[in-house]
């Protein structure tokens, strides 16, 4: 065979070699991918089988307190109810649940039943403090108001800043007819927050008890200047008992 013939020949094969190898190659990257995506596509069905197991409903948790407490705040309170009662079934010294379960309670005015599950609530944590200024404001409703005064002590016990439960300790005393003691309270009340609604009002009703007409209407009228809120009823006695003064021009 002549030399060039030889020369095309051997190019011939080789060409054929390397284009074999370059398909081989090819193919079996191809496959690899392909192996790849598979492996992968096992691996995520099996993450989730793991995750939500066959036959298993997926379950999303939810925080009961959170529930229960806006429950309350919509006003749904049998249903708050409904769902503390089934929630102490697995945690039936949960502290918290129990305060609000109270609360619950207290809304829908079953104050008893609601004073068991503070009791409950402030022996399994001595601390919490809602449990106790709950109790006190459920004791006032039933007009029990030295042992309201009494909680309301443990609560400022727990935490001495807590300004509402001074509004609320001048609020009994009021009531008890103890009104200079009663101013004292609201005003470390007001010292601690100055905008609390529940403690101007107050003052406003002591004063007027203690028939310092002009004062109380400085306290209507420091209120209005801070947008504060007070029951009309407390306006509408005072002005009847003494109209409101004229401001200077």
């Amino acid at each position: 065979m002549p030399t060039k013939f030889k020369v095309i020949w051997f190019l011939c094969i080789v060409i054929t070699v390397v284009g074999f190898l370059y398909l081989a190659a090819k193919d079996q990257m191809e496959e690899a991918v392909r192996a790849e995506e598979i492996a992968n596509k096992k691996s995520q069905a099996r993450l989730k089988q793991l995750q939500n197991p066959k036959g298993k409903k997926q379950t999303i948790k939810i925080d009961p307190i959170k529930a229960i407490r806006e429950m309350n705040a919509l006003g749904k309170y049998q249903e708050a109810v409904d769902m503390a009662e089934k929630v102490a079934k697995e945690y039936p010294d949960h502290a918290k649940l129990h305060t609000w379960w109270g609360i619950s309670l207290v809304k829908l005015k079953k104050t008893q039943e609601a004073i068991n599950h503070f009791v409950v609530a402030a022996k399994n944590d001595p601390t919490d403090e809602k449990a106790h200024l709950y109790w006190g404001l459920t004791l006032a409703m039933d007009k029990n108001f030295e042992e309201a005064i009494a909680h309301y002590r443990t609560v400022l016990e727990i935490n001495p800043e807590h300004s509402n439960a001074y509004a609320y300790w001048g609020a009994s005393l009021n009531a008890l007819g103890k009104y200079e003691e009663s101013l004292g309270k609201l005003n470390e009340s007001i010292a601690l927050h100055p905008l609390n609604s529940t403690a101007y009002a107050m003052r406003v009703d002591v004063l007027y008890n203690l028939k310092r007409y002009e004062k109380a209407w400085q306290q209507v009228q420091k209120a209005r200047a801070a947008n504060i809120f007070l029951p009309q009823g407390s306006i509408s006695r005072l002005a009847e008992a003494f109209p409101e003064p004229l401001k200077n021009p």
